[in-house]
């Protein structure tokens, strides 16, 4: 009939099959003529709003979402012949939305859901040898978990006694969800370990720290290589080399990154690469766990200046898939595949969760629809609910599963 994305949240309860169904008393079911469904969402992930207004085919209807943080705003969708109209709506604040339909006069029942904030996760980019009291340029990221809006806020980096020796404003990339912000430091002379933190500056993002970097801070070189502080299997890591501003030349160079493992020297990274603005930067991904040591030789026009630089690194096994788990409300949770059977107009409340701990996105396929957390089967047919996780951003990888219930007709009522 319809199919609708969207994210629900932990909060709820639900009731579930064993056998045979009964509807949960907490339950709001979409069982009135007219009215507005959508599960709870997440900002910045799109999930569709469905109405059903069967008076209305033919007709369009006005959707509009009201959030204390913001001005109300509305979009416009066509009736179809049975009766539902369906809108695409993206999130961009999280907190309590009140969703309503208007058209032709008619009542129809609003959506009352919770979104949730994105989460995010930073990291810190430095060169793994740096000159005392020279300024160099280190790097922040900040990734979206999901969803198409790129975090923005602020960074502050501090070493391990709490003091702060950079910061800088994030700015959208030209990679979906992620922002970036270059910041000047200077080393001053000792051992330090140092940390990002992003600080949000609106609700729709939650803040998030780095993994530690912990840099040598010693003599001039001319080339030093910028890792990530962690890697994984199979997830593409941005790998720099930053070079020393006194071994640069107005005639430029080149870079060459390499992998030994073994004792054997591999080019993964591709080939020889320019430098731009003192950075030379490619992407590699790890084909294997475990201690290797990436590599990278630097060379200006004519020679002129030389260098090479080697960092040992222990690359993670591949992340897992986050385990998903749906709940429904008084009964076990559902294991992969068929679940059972409901009767066309029954409705159940869902409680999904995820090893992360990160909300778990719902699509649904067939003759069914949700309301915050609470699942309704509209006729008979297949219902198809598939709950997804968007990880950690680490060791644990987006992941999904399905669960499929047979909805059966309502029986009919006798004539007396």
């Amino acid at each position: 009939m319809f199919k609708i994305r969207s994210i629900a949240l932990a909060a709820v309860a639900t009731l579930a099959l064993a056998g045979a169904w009964a509807p949960a008393g907490s339950a709001v079911p979409l069982n009135t003529k007219n009215w507005v469904g959508t599960p709870n969402g997440l900002v910045g992930v799109q999930q569709t709003v469905t109405v059903r207004a069967p008076r209305l085919a033919g007709e369009v209807v006005t959707i509009t979402f009201t959030n204390p943080q913001t001005q109300p705003n509305s979009g416009q969708a066509a009736v179809d012949s049975a009766g539902f109209a369906s809108l695409p709506w993206t999130p961009t604040l999280p907190g309590t939305w009140t969703i309503t339909a208007n058209g032709g006069g008619l009542s129809i029942d609003p959506a009352t859901i919770v979104v949730s904030a994105m989460p995010t996760v930073t990291t810190l980019f430095m060169p793994g040898e740096v000159e005392q009291n020279r300024s160099t340029s280190i790097l922040a990221q900040v990734k979206a978990l999901s969803g198409i809006l790129a975090p923005s806020g602020t960074i502050s980096v501090t070493n391990q006694f709490g003091a702060q020796v950079a910061s800088g404003t994030l700015q959208p990339t030209a990679t979906q969800g992620l922002s970036s912000v270059s910041m000047n430091w200077t080393p001053a002379p000792g051992s330090f370990v140092f940390t990002a933190t992003y600080t949000p500056n609106s609700t729709a993002f939650n803040a998030s720290t780095s993994p530690s970097q912990t840099p040598y801070i010693g003599n001039a070189q001319p080339i030093s290589l910028s890792l990530p502080p962690v890697m994984y299997v199979g997830v593409p890591a941005r790998v720099s080399g930053i070079i020393n501003p006194q071994f640069l030349t107005a005639q430029g160079g080149s870079v060459a990154f390499f992998l030994q493992t073994q004792g054997v020297t591999t080019y993964p990274m591709g080939g020889t690469l320019p430098i731009a603005n003192g950075v030379g930067t490619t992407t590699w991904t790890p084909s294997q766990a475990g201690v290797q040591t990436v590599g990278v030789d630097y060379s200006t026009v004519g020679s002129v200046y030389s260098g090479l630089d080697t960092q040992v690194v222990n690359v993670q096994p591949a992340p897992t898939p986050d385990v998903v788990t749906v709940t429904p409300s008084g009964s076990p949770a559902w294991g992969p595949g068929a679940v059972g059977a409901l009767t066309a107009g029954s409705s159940v409340e869902l409680t999904p969760s995820s090893t992360s701990g990160n909300p778990v996105t719902f699509d649904l396929t067939g003759p069914c629809a949700m309301e915050a957390g609470t699942l309704t089967v509209l006729g008979p047919g297949q219902c198809v609910v598939t709950a997804s996780s968007i990880g950690n951003g680490g060791s644990l990888s987006a992941s999904q599963s399905s669960y499929v219930i047979q909805v059966q007709a309502a029986p009919r009522k006798k004539k007396r």
